[in-house]
Formats: C-alpha cells, sequence, structure tokens
C-alpha cells in the first residue's frame, strides 16, 4: 500500500484552513482531509483538533487484524471524538456555532476500505478510465438537487453551494456517513477537499492523475487547481493498495 499526499493554501485564502493527517499500521494506511470552515472564526483550528482527535482515538483502539465490523465502528467513533473535541473548543472560545470543519477520512486495509464523511470534502473512486464519487456532499444544493429543485448541472454555479448541512464541531452530535468498499484490481482512492474539485472537474482530476506518476500526482492536482485560480484551499490524497 502507497500514499502520496499534499496542501497548499491555494492563490485567493489568507490562511490555510485545511488540515491533512496520514498514519501508517502494520496492515493498513488512515488518510484524514479536514477543511475548515472558511467563514468562521476558527476554521483553522476546527480543522487541527479535529485530524489530531480521530488520530488519536483511531491509533489507541487499533490493532491489527480488527474485524470488518469493529473497523466501521471505530471509525464512526474516531469521527464523533472529532466532533466533540471541536465542539468543546468553540465553547471554551465562545465561538460556538462559528467554529467548525469537514472531515472525511479512510481505512485502507489490502484492497479494503472503511469511509467516512461528513461535509463536502470528498472521497473518489478512481479506475483506469473512470472516476466516481463515493461520499456524498452534505450541503444545501446537494439536498435540492436529490429533491428535484435544480438539475445536476446547476449545482456547480449555485449561489448556495457551499452551503453546508453538516459540519464536525458545530452540534454536540453529528450524524456520520459510513460505509465499507471492496476495491477491484486496478482501483485506488482519492480524497480531497472542495478547493481542488472545485478548481477541476471530475475529467481534469483523472487526467491529470493518468499522466502522473503515483509520487507527483497530488503535487500536479494542486498545481493545476492553482492555475485554474486557486480560490481555496486545496488537499489531496492518493491511496493505492
Amino acid at each position: 500500500m502507497r500514499v502520496f499526499s499534499g496542501c497548499d493554501i491555494g492563490r485567493v485564502r489568507a490562511e490555510n484552513q485545511d488540515q491533512v493527517c496520514v498514519k501508517s499500521f502494520a496492515d493498513g494506511i488512515l488518510a484524514l482531509v479536514c477543511d475548515g470552515m472558511g467563514g468562521m472564526q476558527g476554521g483553522k483550528d476546527a480543522g487541527i483538533i479535529a485530524a489530531a482527535a480521530a488520530g488519536s482515538r483511531f491509533t489507541a483502539d487499533y490493532h491489527e487484524g480488527m474485524s470488518e465490523v469493529a473497523l466501521s465502528e471505530l471509525m464512526r467513533n474516531m469521527t464523533a471524538d472529532a466532533n466533540h473535541a471541536v465542539y468543546l473548543a468553540a465553547s471554551s472560545a465562545n465561538l460556538r456555532q462559528r467554529m467548525g470543519t469537514t472531515l472525511v477520512g479512510v481505512f485502507l486495509r489490502d484492497n479494503q476500505c472503511w469511509i467516512v464523511n461528513v461535509g463536502d470534502s470528498r472521497a473518489y473512486l478512481l479506475g483506469d478510465e473512470s472516476i466516481r464519487q463515493l461520499t456524498v456532499d452534505h450541503t444545501v444544493v446537494q439536498l435540492l438537487y436529490e429533491r428535484g429543485d435544480i438539475k445536476a448541472e446547476e449545482r456547480f454555479a449555485h449561489p448556495r453551494r457551499n452551503e453546508l448541512t453538516r459540519a464536525i464541531g458545530v452540534m454536540p452530535r453529528v450524524l456520520v456517513d459510513s460505509f465499507h468498499y471492496t476495491l477491484s484490481a486496478g482501483e485506488s482512492l482519492l480524497l480531497c477537499s472542495d478547493g481542488l474539485y472545485g478548481m477541476l472537474t471530475e475529467e481534469e482530476i483523472l487526467a491529470v492523475i493518468k499522466e502522473s506518476s503515483p509520487e507527483q500526482a497530488t503535487e500536479r492536482l494542486i498545481q493545476r487547481a492553482n492555475e485554474n485560480g486557486g480560490r481555496d484551499n486545496i488537499s489531496a490524497v492518493l491511496l493505492l493498495p
């Protein structure tokens, strides 16, 4: 198993509120991407706190050969810990409702992966000639699309596209999307913040990865996103079984 990651401030933001965390274990790799909510005062701190709390919980409770059911529970529990830690920090700093972050995470073991998601940072499944979003965005625009109020192509330019319906640390508890996926031969995973997919189409993301070596792919994705405007912080993690 191999993992390659990158994180960049972009060309517009005054600070980098993205946070990437990668931890290696004897039989697997844990990767997290957190994107602090830019309109909130504690966005940067929220991402740092969430990634640290989730990583710490996973490291403390994981053991080699853990069952699929136990792993699924641990992924949810580490996300709940992240939410609790950010919520407490926000309360202590009098920033309640003004401090939050997204979180997308994956644990990869052989060709098995366990994924969690809160917010609009994404996990993509990559094939030789295909890219598919595995996670579902927790945004107002996604709800409007699912309800049939807007068309698929309208989501990308909609004025409410950046409004989240779920985030880490905003409420005492958070609903976590959690699922298990088995990778087929030739498939890999990409985690990223909206600073990447907001600047590149899915087809462009796939093309950059295909034309790059794994070691260079995340760097080139970030470079291309900056060339297209770099309007947000940019994070990317590529995982190969």
